[in-house]
């Protein structure tokens, strides 16, 4: 290569930090990275410079087309992945997400029939976007499926594979063997971090490396190693991860290539064939340590791997787990050994039982840590690095004592705040009381919206709720009910409410007079609650005709911040309401593109009437009040901005 490593390892590391970039503006960063490193490069490089990166970038520009979006009723292909309540099918025309709860075996030939969709993306502050995800994986549509028939089973060796796995009795046993060996059923979070990385097969391969170089020499090894992966590869139908593998055993074999010449070429290949998944942990996280690797910090090589591995899991993910930076070399080792059980198993089942038993332990050890919220959690990083002028002793006690103070005192949320979460047609709402002191929800959303109000609670460190209330019974408002109670564990769960609520010197009230005796909309809660300074009313689904008798029974009534009623309907926020209350801004939570159209506009029109801005979560995603001591902020998830007095 008439490249010099330095051009190299720069071009690599903009196109990463390129391809991170959100998706609207990822382009434009490759275009500057191009012209970054064209300017910084030596002017006899510079023509071919031009000519090698410009076709790189036609590549990856090739790549990050989107695929063309596609609905169709009924649809039918081969099964190429499988998870918890949904697969992937493959047919001539593209790649489709099925929705189902009867899940079909691997390569499995079926027919589907039901009502099709396409990605919507997700604006939020935590919760998953469908559409990136979408993107990701190369998938022209989704299908909710109403019946899925089985043409004929699969006939590969992955397909075998599955059907054994499905054939074991013990569902604990099932279930790890169908995660470790083919990665059904993943969760986003904890050990299944590692998983998603393959970080269980390197360390496999490892281990058989070290076991072999007993007897052969180095060169036989590496050709094991290098077959090895390719087999498993082969027979689990190339996973992302699994191809990284197979490129840095290949390396391998040529031991005298020089490093950053082979840094950069695996890396820049595993770009090259899936771009979109450079800023999902299965890139960033083997590049980040593949990096350290390759220039290894000399003052404090552990210090150094210990600050990348926290601020990796604060960038990717919703938490960060303390044990799982401490302890990754072990955890890793315990996954390897767990997937060599399982996969025993298959032939002598009492190795089943070992890989079970030895996954509790594993999940054990990595919750003792418990959870940081990920967002600001890796500022003790820093506030624990800049005490590097103390001993190594002194730096330990003093990063312990930050976590605790951080954890306990919760100082991550040092201010009151609101949130109405995007959940589409159907309102959730998180209130937070200062320094961690208590955790309300309002509302859980449809049952197609859990993910968004799990990884909100997530995101946010919220581990237990103090209170659950449910406005009323549409499917809507508490649809996760049950879901989130179990996982929750609320002290108090209110569906009526009588008395004023009073939860660390926030005190709730109910304002509909009709909520007991009244069904449906008509008996939704109306609540008033007021942070510090600022007073807000949440209408619930209370129509015009409650909002009337609130108003007669109080007339002097009013609020900073109004949610409208019923999503923004015509039927709620009358003309009356909104000009007695006279708000400084008004709340609304939708969905995209929902039939109902709304907020509809005759209530745009009264807003506009009374001078009354609005956010809505159809155009904001999560919107967010922060009410603080001076004065009061609010955020939304598209970058949305606004300070209210």
């Amino acid at each position: 290569m008439l490249i010099n490593d330095t051009d190299a390892l720069r071009w690599l590391v903009c196109v990463v930090i390129s391809l991170c970039l959100p998706l609207p503006v990822q382009k434009t960063g490759l275009l500057f990275s191009l012209v970054f490193v064209l300017v910084s490069a030596r002017p006899k490089q510079r023509k071919f410079l031009f000519f090698w990166l410009s076709s790189v970038l036609v590549i990856l520009f090739w790549q990050l087309k989107p695929s063309p979006a596609l609905t169709a009723p009924r649809i039918s292909g081969t099964v190429s992945a499988v998870s918890a309540n949904s697969f992937i099918l493959e047919n001539s025309q593209g790649r489709f997400q099925v929705i189902s709860e009867n899940r079909p075996g691997l390569d499995d030939q079926v027919e589907v029939e039901g009502e099709s969709s396409l990605f919507e993306e997700n604006y939020s502050f935590y919760g998953f976007d469908a559409k990136a995800w979408s993107l990701r994986e190369k998938l022209n549509g989704r299908v909710f499926a109403k019946t899925v028939k089985i043409v004929s089973a699969g006939k590969t060796l992955r397909a075998f594979l599955y059907r054994r796995i499905e054939a074991i009795r013990d569902p604990a046993a099932r279930a790890l063997a169908g995660k470790l060996i083919l990665g059904v059923n993943e969760e986003e979070g904890g050990l299944a971090i590692l998983l998603r990385c393959g970080f269980q097969i390197s360390v496999l391969i490892q281990g058989l490396g070290m076991i072999c170089g007993w007897f052969l020499t180095d060169r036989s090894v590496r050709r094991i190693r290098l077959g090895t992966v390719l087999g498993i590869a082969a027979i689990l139908h190339f996973p992302y991860p699994l191809v990284r593998l197979v490129l840095s055993e290949g390396f391998r074999l040529n031991p005298h290539r020089d490093k950053i010449e082979t840094f950069k070429t695996k890396w820049l290949l595993l770009a090259l064939l899936a771009p979109r998944r450079v800023a999902t942990a299965a890139f960033l996280l083997p590049f980040a340590f593949a990096l350290l690797a390759m220039f290894p910090a000399r003052s404090a090589p552990r210090t150094a791997r210990f600050t990348l591995s926290w601020t990796m899991q604060s960038f990717l993910f919703h938490a960060v787990n303390p044990m799982m930076v401490l302890g990754m070399r072990v955890l890793r080792w315990g996954l390897a050994l767990c997937t060599l059980g399982s996969l025993a198993g298959l032939v002598f089942t009492p190795f089943l039982s070992f890989s079970v038993s030895l996954a509790g332990l594993l999940d054990q050890v990595s919750g003792w840590g418990g959870e940081l919220p990920g967002q600001l959690s890796w500022l003790i990083v820093i506030l624990a690095g800049l005490a590097g002028v103390f001993s190594k002793r002194v730096r330990m006690i003093l990063f312990c004592g930050l976590i605790g103070i951080w954890t306990l005192l919760g100082w991550w949320h040092p201010w009151a705040s609101l949130t109405l979460i995007d959940v589409g047609q159907g309102d959730s709402i998180l209130i937070r009381l200062p320094y961690n002191q208590g955790n309300l929800l309002i509302d859980t959303g449809k049952p197609a919206a859990l993910d968004q109000v799990e990884a909100m609670l997530q995101g946010e460190g919220v581990r237990r709720l103090d209170a659950l209330i449910l406005t009323h019974e549409d499917d809507d408002h508490s649809g996760n009910k049950e879901a989130l109670i179990e996982a929750y564990q609320p002290a108090q769960v209110i569906e009526t409410m009588t008395e004023p609520l009073t939860l660390h010197g926030l005190t709730i009230f109910n304002l509909n007079p009709d909520s007991e005796t009244r069904q449906g909309n008509e008996g939704s809660l109306v609540l008033l609650l007021r942070m510090q300074d600022l007073t807000m009313i949440l209408g619930g689904d209370a129509p015009a005709e409650i909002e009337q008798k609130i108003l007669d029974q109080i007339p002097g009534l009013r609020a900073d911040i109004v949610k409208l009623g019923h999503h923004g309907s015509r039927t709620s926020s009358c003309a009356r309401w909104l000009q007695m209350l006279r708000p400084i801004v008004a709340l609304n939570s939708s969905g995209r593109n929902n039939r109902y159209q709304h907020p509809h506009p005759e209530v745009m029109q009264r807003l506009e009437d009374c001078r009354i801005g609005m956010f809505d979560t159809k155009q904001e995603g999560d919107i967010r009040i922060i009410v603080t001591p001076i004065c009061n902020f609010l955020f939304t998830a598209r970058r949305g901005f606004a300070i209210i007095g």
